[in-house]
């Protein structure tokens, strides 16, 4: 290795997204914003933005009110109803000072408002707020901004007291240490990054097509690479099964060309003898209430981790599902053999586009 060359990580800059389609404006605040150490993203029209930020989840947004395909309170309200875009800080602008539009703008989502012309170092101040208040105070992630332990112990409890019927989801990676020992930390944080994408679009996809699930349910990331979702009991099965088979088909492209084609990579297990290690896989226990009666989120975690020690023993990825009347072998459901499908044929919430006029047809291929 050469000594001369720095291999220490950096530490990643906060991701601002810009939505603005001013000339001159946008350029301004990204080269201001990139001096004070963010990393900046600009868009022009709100569906360009929507691409975006959900691809790339920003760490903040600046919105402009006034876009060329939409308006940017509609545009901030259809964020506000993914589950990735839900607590991301926003701050419109607007050249109006009109209070009515502050209003509007608050009302929409926004957690901040500023009128033209921009104060720069207002503008930075409030970013850095926003920013240390959402980890702060929304509980969220700080990696994949979903909710965190506080709200999904809430979100537990707030079903258990209505006595609802519902089911949980536990997520948990397989060989996921000897990924990160072979690939470092941050292509690991891309794997966690990835494997909260397939659940929030797996959710959100089945959501849309679904009235009982429309509304009904919730994903919060509870740490490293642990997810949980809630949602209704008789979804659980097909959200694993679709989950499974979006984190399978994209996995593959977070390892190098020559381990891709091997299939595995070498590395050593906890008692350091020398180990191949397949893909990494996901593992998913389900509990529900259906069949049985909990009292405490603590309950419904404990019988959790006996489930997804059990899918995780298949090393590949699996669900498990609880249920009182059948032995645990028969409980599991391998869908290793279910076909995969391209990253074109994944299905994409056409409800997240349709309040923006957008064609999720048109999102999916990419045109502008």
């Amino acid at each position: 290795m050469d000594a001369t060359t720095d291999t220490t990580p950096t530490v990643p800059r906060p991701r601002v997204l810009i939505v603005d389609d001013e000339a001159n404006l946008p350029i301004f605040l990204k080269d201001f914003l990139e001096e004070c150490g963010f990393d900046v993203s600009m868009a022009v029209t709100g569906k360009s933005a929507l691409r975006i930020a959900l691809e790339t989840p920003p760490d903040a947004i600046i919105l402009d009110v006034d876009l060329p395909d939409t308006d940017g309170y509609t545009l901030c309200r259809a964020m506000r109803r993914t589950s990735t875009l839900r607590t991301v800080p926003i701050v419109m602008l607007t050249a109006l000072s009109d209070k009515r539009n502050e209003i509007a703008g608050l009302r929409a989502g926004a957690d901040d408002y500023l009128t033209k012309p921009i104060d720069t170092e207002r503008l930075q101040a409030r970013l850095e707020n926003a920013l240390s208040r959402n980890i702060r105070e929304l509980d969220a992630n700080p990696l994949t901004h979903l909710p965190g332990n506080t709200s999904i112990l809430q979100e537990m409890e707030r079903r258990l007291r209505k006595q609802e019927a519902f089911a949980v989801i536990y997520s948990d990676l397989n060989n996921f240490k000897a990924f990160n020992d072979r690939y470092g930390f941050l292509r690991g944080d891309q794997a966690i990054k990835l494997a909260a994408q397939c659940i929030v679009l797996s959710v959100e996809g089945r959501a849309a097509q679904s009235m009982v699930m429309s509304g009904n349910w919730f994903i919060g990331h509870v740490g490293g690479d642990d997810f949980v979702v809630i949602l209704p009991a008789e979804k659980a099965e097909d959200v694993s099964r679709e989950i499974i088979k979006r984190f399978d088909a994209a996995i593959p492209t977070l390892y190098d060309s020559d381990d891709r084609k091997r299939g595995y990579i070498e590395g050593k297990t906890r008692q350091g003898e020398p180990a191949q290690f397949p893909f990494v896989g996901i593992a998913l226990a389900i509990v529900s209430n259906r069949e049985r009666r909990f009292t405490h989120p603590g309950e419904i975690s404990s019988m959790a981790m006996e489930l997804k020690s059990y899918a995780k023993s298949f090393g590949k990825s699996a669900f498990v599902m609880d249920r009182r009347d059948r032995p645990m072998g028969k409980d599991t459901a391998p869908v290793s053999e279910v076909k995969t499908k391209s990253a074109e044929d994944l299905f994409i919430p056409p409800d997240i586009f349709s309040e923006l006029g957008f064609s999720p047809d048109d999102f999916a291929k990419g045109k502008e």
